[in-house]
């Protein structure tokens, strides 16, 4: 089913159930949808969108534009959108979010399915929800997962992560843990930095960065952690098929639901820039029993029980 096809389904269904319970909706929101991908995640979010809308009482009009992925659809999806009377724009995915917040001001952006916000935070007219779970978050599992864990490898790209990093290591401080750190500058300084943890590390935390866990490197990581007995921790239930230990994960239609809070409150005329962007609400997770069980990991039964996917 095409996204086009997903709204007119809800549309519908919506349309039906108000005619049916006599009520009234707010008239003709016309609102963009500017999606990077037609895929299940991308599918679910903009489900989840629509229908906290629709359960609000808007009965909006939705313009689809869908970039498959094309940076060469970009360009003539915005000049439509530019020349639309939309209320509202929401982008679901880098693609469509990068390219609204660089060309759009003055029409309220509301983003998901993007892994960070500090875009976000730069613009007066966009607000969202990211996919990057608080720092706070991401080690409080690990501790649920491996209480016995006392020093989390890191390995990073400065460039990208310096500031997390610091901050993480904080955090990890407070709650009785120490954070052995690695740069890395090129895919090649990854050996170096693998071996310098070998003896160091407890667990290997996978934070999300474009470079130390580039698809090229990822052999090595998982490589890595299999040889030397410490678990990997993956950035996505992508690494965990793969053979990470765990990873959290999100609900997609939750993600959509949250979106759609923040586009209501636009809608009423509360202007994004008084609205900062927010990080997923519902945390879900992906273990990997296979790699638990190679090694020598004892994972609690209610772990096992509340896992999203499992391997």
């Amino acid at each position: 089913m095409t996204m086009r096809q997903i709204i007119r389904a809800i549309a519908a269904a919506f349309f039906f159930a108000l005619s049916s319970a006599g009520g009234v909706a707010s008239a003709g929101e016309k609102i963009v949808l500017l999606i990077s991908l037609e895929e299940a995640p991308f599918k679910q979010t903009v489900a989840g969108f629509s229908n906290y809308l629709s359960q609000q009482g808007i009965q909006a009009g939705y313009e689809v534009y869908s970039l498959e992925g094309d940076a060469a659809r970009v360009g003539p999806a915005i000049q439509k959108i530019k020349k639309s009377d939309a209320k509202l724009i929401f982008t679901v995915g880098s693609l469509a979010t990068d390219a609204a917040l660089k060309e759009i001001t003055d029409i309220p952006i509301v983003a998901g399915l993007v892994l960070r916000t500090d875009n976000l935070r730069k613009a007066q007219n966009a607000t969202g929800v990211g996919l990057e779970f608080p720092l706070e978050t991401q080690l409080e599992w690990l501790q649920r997962f491996l209480p016995q864990a006392k020093s989390i490898g890191l390995i990073f790209n400065p460039d990208e992560n310096q500031k997390r990093v610091e901050a993480a290591a904080r955090i990890a401080r407070k709650m009785g843990l120490k954070l052995e750190s690695q740069e890395v500058h090129a895919p090649q300084d990854m050996p170096a930095a693998l071996n310098n943890l070998s003896k160091r590390a407890d667990v290997l935390w996978g934070l999300a960065d474009n470079l130390a866990l580039s698809p090229q490197i990822a052999k090595y990581i998982l490589l890595f952690s299999f040889q030397n007995k410490i678990p990997f921790i993956g950035p996505s239930s992508t690494w965990v098929k793969a053979g990470a230990l765990y990873a959290l994960d999100w609900d997609y239609a939750d993600l959509g639901a949250q979106c759609g809070e923040l586009a209501h409150k636009a809608l009423a005329g509360v202007p994004l820039s008084s609205i900062p962007p927010a990080a997923p609400r519902k945390v879900m997770y992906s273990i990997n029993q296979f790699t638990a069980r190679q090694l020598k990991i004892p994972l609690p039964e209610d772990l096992v029980r509340g896992a999203k996917l499992t391997y």
